[in-house]
């Protein structure tokens, strides 16, 4: 019998979180038969490969244990995607959990999906060390009813917590994900959906996202390091994108969709060196060198991009200005003449 789910779990150096991880995945038999877990160790040097190698004696013909030399989180993707016998496929980081219950509900569920279902959409929460909420996230779809990205073209975000694929429809396409670097689960919740037909939502609050970790991507000081990781990415969302433009399928797998998120990525790398870092210089030729790239392949996208970018509380368009005088807009000082302005202080 197939294996109904494929759950990848890039992992390196997570000693401290793995045991959480995969003791989330144990359920009842009948259910672990129906999954394989593979764990892709991508050359730790903690005792990861150990521990999920437990798991695999432990629980043979389910738990798999693939050791290979450190290539980044796309390369344990790629690997994952290749050794997949499941007919869907998730992506579980090593740090994060399932909620065990509603992991055995979601199981039982997916054995009953339709056949042609290309994409399965479920909630997720952000949770602390301890794992206490911080937020839950869930979408504005009708449950367990088929729908299509045209319907929602407001929704242009999908986080990658969310997301269970039909495995068949990654591999057709040749789906592969960008090696060795990091933040490259964007490219998992933007690529598969350029061929994404039918999809469904189940309101299943499964996935538990833990934020705070020292050293997540998420970490600000992380952040700044892969601005220039996160460009590389947005540049092969851009040319992808415009590669489809006017293409007949366009319509169909909700390009306008599509073309949001990479508004929304675009404007959140502006921001993030603009507004929300300390002054670093070795940034800004990263982030001018790609803004050149945007004004010559998408000049739609450039314009928006500098009108939309306008700071809360600040009227001011500071992506303009940068491109205009060449240096980050003194936000700071204007927010404190706002104040005084505002307060009389």
């Amino acid at each position: 019998m197939q294996k109904l789910l494929t759950i990848v779990v890039p992992t390196f150096n997570m000693q401290a979180y793995l045991k959480r991880c995969l003791d989330s995945l144990i359920v009842e038999d009948s259910l672990m038969n129906r999954m394989e877990v593979l764990v892709i160790n991508d050359g730790s040097k903690d005792e990861s490969s150990l521990i999920a190698h437990g798991y695999e004696q432990r629980f043979p013909g389910v738990f798999r244990v693939i050791d290979k030399e450190n290539g980044n989180y796309g390369s344990c993707v790629n690997r994952g995607l290749l050794e997949a016998e499941g007919r869907f496929i998730k992506i579980l980081d090593a740090d994060d959990w399932f909620d065990t219950e509603v992991f055995t509900a979601y199981l039982r569920r997916l054995g009953r999906v339709d056949e042609e279902t290309d994409l399965i959409l479920t909630d997720y929460t952000k949770v602390d060390e301890s794992g206490a909420v911080i937020r839950h996230y869930t979408y504005p779809i009708p449950y367990d009813q088929p729908f299509s990205f045209q319907e929602y073209k407001g929704l242009d975000y999908f986080a990658h917590h969310s997301l269970t694929y039909r495995t068949g429809l990654l591999k057709q396409h040749g789906y592969k994900q960008t090696e060795g670097i990091s933040y490259t689960d964007n490219e998992w919740m933007y690529f598969p959906q350029l061929y994404v037909d039918k999809s469904v939502y189940w309101n299943l609050d499964m996935y538990r996202y833990l934020m705070g970790r020292e050293g997540q991507t998420m970490d600000p000081k992380v952040q700044l390091k892969g601005i220039p990781q996160r460009i590389i990415i947005l540049r092969r969302m851009v040319e992808v994108l415009n590669s489809h433009k006017g293409q007949p399928e366009a319509e169909g797998m909700g390009y306008e969709r599509l073309r949001s998120f990479v508004l929304h990525t675009s404007k959140g790398i502006y921001q993030t060196f603009l507004v929300k870092l300390d002054r670093k210089d070795f940034l800004a030729d990263v982030l001018k060198e790609f803004d050149v790239f945007l004004a010559g392949k998408d000049r739609e996208l450039y314009d928006r991009i500098g009108e939309e970018s306008v700071l809360k509380g600040v009227p001011v368009r500071y992506v303009r200005f940068w491109r205009r005088f060449g240096r980050r807009f003194p936000v700071d000082a204007l927010r404190k003449v706002f104040r005084r302005i505002r307060y009389g202080a």
